[in-house]
């Protein structure tokens, strides 16, 4: 029976499963994508391909058979490459879009979570997994059979008709088995978030033992710090509206009339720190303007801005804008 984890993953948990490669993607979704942006390719590569053949048939009745069977390889690889390229470049698309990275590998992490894989757990995966071959099985028997009569008038066509429609054929095909794929993919994908939701849930027992890690980890430690001061002076700078320069001081203003009616003062810097604070916010492309009088008002502290200066502010903020 499994262990019951009524409590949330720590971001201490999340990271060390992270690095262990542990994650809800699939490799079903991956395969689906690339299949499916392959069978699109294909009735594009197939006029191509009807029209190299046009030119060998033509070849071939000059008696020039031998330039043409020369020509084979090249054709083969000018019309299979793109085909490729698109399989490849919808994979890693659909990986990145799953991990956020194009190679997650598995590794073994002291301490992270893993997914049970008993004996149960192997033959739940065994059985989604020839459950997802049936289907695609029984997808592909299907389309043949509707198919059947467009299949057998291909022999009565020209060679170039039939390579347009042997084209047309697999892209369906292809379409078809891509959609029944990406289905299966998506259920298989929900299966392993939630195999993995229930490999990140904390006992009591994991939840108390990863608070005393995480509190001698220097890493964790220096993460709560940074989370108990507050926004970093860059993230404060590019949330502002307006950095106000004086002569030595500077104070990076937010003030929205929606979101946030009430203007507050994100950070406030004296000498070189007002320097940086300039440029910060040339950095993160927020203006600077240059009031003396005004900073003099508002470099005291940080905070909301005395309901006195705001119509100066506004002032400012609307010409700016």
């Amino acid at each position: 029976m499994a262990e019951h984890r009524p409590f949330p993953p720590s971001a201490r948990r999340l990271g060390l499963a992270r690095r262990a490669g542990l994650t809800a993607a699939s490799p079903q979704v991956v395969a689906a994508v690339a299949w499916g942006a392959a069978a699109l390719a294909l009735p594009l590569v197939a006029r191509a391909g009807a029209a190299r053949i046009g030119a060998w048939i033509t070849a071939a009745c000059d008696q020039r058979a031998t330039l043409a069977v020369a020509d084979v390889p090249s054709a083969v690889s000018s019309l299979a490459l793109p085909v490729l390229a698109v399989l490849a470049v919808a994979a890693l698309a659909a990986q990145l879009a799953q991990t956020r990275t194009p190679w997650l590998p598995r590794r073994t992490v002291a301490g992270a979570p893993a997914v049970d894989r008993g004996p149960v757990g192997r033959a739940t995966a065994t059985a989604r997994e020839l459950a997802g071959a049936v289907v695609l099985g029984g997808v592909a028997f299907g389309w043949l059979w509707q198919m059947a009569p467009r299949l057998a008038r291909l022999p009565d066509l020209s060679a170039s008709d039939a390579v347009l429609a042997v084209g047309a054929l697999l892209g369906s095909f292809g379409a078809t088995l891509a959609i029944a794929w990406l289905a299966i993919g998506v259920l298989d994908a929900l299966a392993r978030s939630a195999e993995v939701a229930g490999a990140l849930g904390m006992t009591d027992r994991e939840r108390r033992e990863d608070a005393r890690l995480a509190a001698a980890d220097p890493r964790w430690r220096a993460r709560r710090e940074a989370a108990a001061r507050g926004p970093s002076t860059a993230e404060a700078v590019a949330a502002a509206a307006v950095v106000l320069l004086g002569d030595e001081a500077a104070v990076a203003i937010a003030w929205d009339p929606r979101s946030r009616p009430i203007p507050v003062r994100l950070a406030v810097g004296h000498g070189a720190k007002a320097s940086q604070l300039v440029g910060l916010a040339r950095r993160a492309r927020i203006a600077v303007h240059r009031d003396a009088a005004l900073v003099t008002e508002l470099a005291a502290h940080e905070g909301p801005v005395p309901e006195a200066s705001w119509a100066r502010l506004a002032s400012i903020i609307a010409a700016l804008r």
